[in-house]
């Protein structure tokens, strides 16, 4: 009897987690990518810059999903462009937006 009084807990809290799980990643596409990840304003610093590339990846762990966005600013100066991953959140808002800037001149 007491081993049961053991198991009947364990049992319940695992059907409880495994029912709990998201499937969020699975939605997650290039086309709603944008939307996912908090809009336009939370990738683009100014009007000047465009999304050229989006991509969704698979972490390395292979159980969640982020979204790499290569953005592009040009001027007559130069120019630049910025890879930003973004790892989405069941709130758009509170997505993680992580920037990697690579700075570049145009040629003559």
């Amino acid at each position: 009897m007491t081993i049961m009084k053991i198991f009947i807990p364990i049992i319940v809290s695992l059907s409880f987690l495994s029912s709990c799980s998201s499937d969020k990643d699975f939605s997650l596409t290039e086309g709603n990518a944008l939307i996912n990840c908090g809009g336009r304003s939370r990738i683009l610093e100014n009007d000047n810059e465009e999304i050229v590339n989006t991509k969704v990846k698979d972490l390395s762990d292979g159980i969640g999903k982020y979204v790499e966005f290569t953005v592009v600013e040009t001027d007559k100066k130069g120019g630049k462009y910025r890879i930003i991953h973004c790892f989405p959140s069941e709130e758009p808002q509170d997505s993680i937006i992580k920037t990697v800037k690579t700075n570049y001149k145009l040629s003559n």
